[in-house]
Order: C-alpha cells, then sequence, then structure tokens
C-alpha cells in the first residue's frame, strides 16, 4: 500500500521545526529515523499533509560525556547508542536495552528521540531511563525546559510535550557508586518482536545487605513503569521471602492488558518471575 501524497518540510534548526509544527497544527508530525511512522502512513493507519523532518538539523545526533553525566542528541541511532564507547563505559544497561530493540536494519534508523516520544509502552529503553533517573531536554514556542524521565509518559502514546514541543537531548546521571544494573526482557513471541514484558533493576549494596533497589517495567501498564515502595529492603539481604515481598508491591501497581503476546494472568506471572531473574542477576553480578 503506498503513502498518500505530503509535503516534506526541512528545517534548519529545532526553532524553525517547532514554529512549522506550531504553524500546522495537527496537520503537521516530526519525522526522524520514520521506522514507526512510515509504517503507519503506509497502513494507511495516520496521515499528516505536512512532515517536519529533524534529519537536516545539524548537532543533534551526539553522544557525549558531561562530568559524570551522559547526554545523548535525539537524532543518535539506536546503533550509535548500542556501540557507543562512552554509553557502554559509563551506563552498560543502556546500551544493553538499545541493543534488544527490534533487528540491526531497524537500530541503524531508528532514533532515540522518535523511541521515547511515541510512547509505546512496550518500548525497551523507558525502564532503563527510569532507575537511571534521565532528564529530557525539550525546545519549543515557550522556550526550552527540562522534564524528569519519570514525569514524561502521561498515558498510552501520550507524553508531556507541548503542542510544538521537541524533544532534542536526553541527560543520564551517572550510577550510584557500588551500584549494579540489569535489563531483562522477554518475547513470548519472536525475538524481534515488542516484548512481552521488560524489567530494568539496579541495585547497590554494603556489607552484602541491600542499599537501594530500583526496578521499572515496561509492557506491563500503560506507561513504562517506575516501581514505588521498595524502601523496605534497605539494610536486608537478598532472601525468598524478600523477593516474594517485592514480587507483591509490583503485582500491585501493574496493569498488564491481554493480547496475542498473553493474558493478563500470563503477564503476572512473567513479571514474578523475571523481576525475580533481575535481582537474582543484579546479585551475581556483585560476584563477578
Amino acid at each position: 500500500m503506498t503513502i498518500r501524497s505530503f509535503e516534506l518540510l526541512r528545517p534548519k534548526s529545532i526553532a524553525e521545526a517547532s514554529e512549522l509544527l506550531v504553524k500546522h497544527g495537527d496537520d503537521a508530525r516530526l519525522i526522524a529515523g520514520g521506522t514507526t511512522l512510515v509504517i503507519l502512513m503506509k497502513q494507511r493507519v495516520v496521515h499528516y499533509p505536512y512532515l517536519v523532518d529533524l534529519q537536516g538539523i545539524p548537532g543533534l545526533d551526539g553522544i557525549s560525556q558531561d562530568g559524570e553525566s551522559v547526554r545523548i542528541g535525539a537524532m543518535a541511532t539506536h546503533r550509535s547508542v548500542e556501540r557507543s564507547p562512552i554509553i557502554r563505559n559509563s551506563v552498560p544497561i543502556v546500551a544493553e536495552a538499545f541493543g534488544h530493540i527490534g533487528n540491526v536494519r531497524v537500530r541503524q534508523s531508528a532514533s532515540v528521540g522518535g523511541n521515547l516520544a511515541h510512547a509505546d509502552p512496550r518500548l525497551d529503553p523507558p525502564p532503563t531511563l527510569l532507575i537511571l533517573g534521565a532528564e529530557l531536554a525539550v525546545l519549543g514556542p515557550k522556550g526550552s525546559r527540562v522534564i524528569a524521565i519519570k514525569d514524561f509518559y502521561r498515558g498510552m502514546y501520550e507524553t508531556a510535550l507541548e503542542a510544538g514541543e521537541i524533544l532534542f537531548e536526553v541527560k543520564i546521571p551517572a550510577m550510584p557508586r557500588e551500584a549494579k544494573a540489569v535489563y531483562l526482557r522477554y518475547s513470548s513471541l519472536s525475538a524481534n518482536d515488542w516484548p512481552c514484558l521488560g524489567v530494568a533493576g539496579l541495585l547497590s549494596r554494603i556489607d552484602s545487605r541491600c542499599e537501594e533497589l530500583r526496578l521499572a517495567l515496561g509492557g506491563v501498564a500503560e506507561t513504562p513503569l517506575l516501581v514505588r515502595g521498595l524502601d523496605f529492603v534497605r539494610n536486608e539481604k537478598i532472601t525468598g521471602g524478600l523477593l516474594d515481598e517485592v514480587v507483591k508491591v509490583v503485582d500491585r501497581q501493574i496493569a498488564p492488558l491481554p493480547d496475542f503476546r498473553g493474558s493478563e494472568w500470563y503477564k503476572r506471572q512473567m513479571v514474578s518471575l523475571f523481576v525475580k531473574r533481575a535481582i537474582r542477576e543484579l546479585e551475581q553480578r556483585f560476584s563477578q
């Protein structure tokens, strides 16, 4: 099926791109890598008379170290994040998560900003960025602002971006010292399919006891979920009983939607399994 005709607009700056979005309103849409948008337009699920192309704006694809933090431009591809020495050295869990997306051809084209702004709750990167406390820099008609990623997702395919605002950079703070992080995803169909669920975990310890545990999940609620109420693990050792208590806390916060990847009951069972597996994996990483 062919795409209905549209006009491709090529701004030279983020400010100009924002102006075009405001000018054309609901008739315009940003296009970055286009790996999702083009498919939806070919299927005629959506149509926009104007596409605002970000490819010609310089400086949006960089990956750099800023003190102990890492900055990723919105036009950086998944593949560049996956392979970046800066990412692998500073926040390897991010490279791990981006390396799970689709296949190499998709990762070679898809952009970081497009992935995050699409706001599909099944995406791989958001859980890892949630446990790391990432911040998103955006620019719009009212100027620039920073949105904590925990406040970015408002619903399925809905974000905190206002009319004309464009996500242009992701800032990831350094991991806590002596902490380990892991990302596990489970696909009930093919490896290239959307994950049935994804679990990101971060654990810091002091003398074999938990100092802090962070968990975030994708695919089991309307938005990527940062688990609340895990303070009770502080100063505790990881035991089977503690894992069961963690799973109870997680289970009260998720709301899996049944689909052909699994029923609600099945997804809850897989969440229990993979949350425990992620924490056990974190423990093992301390002994490596």
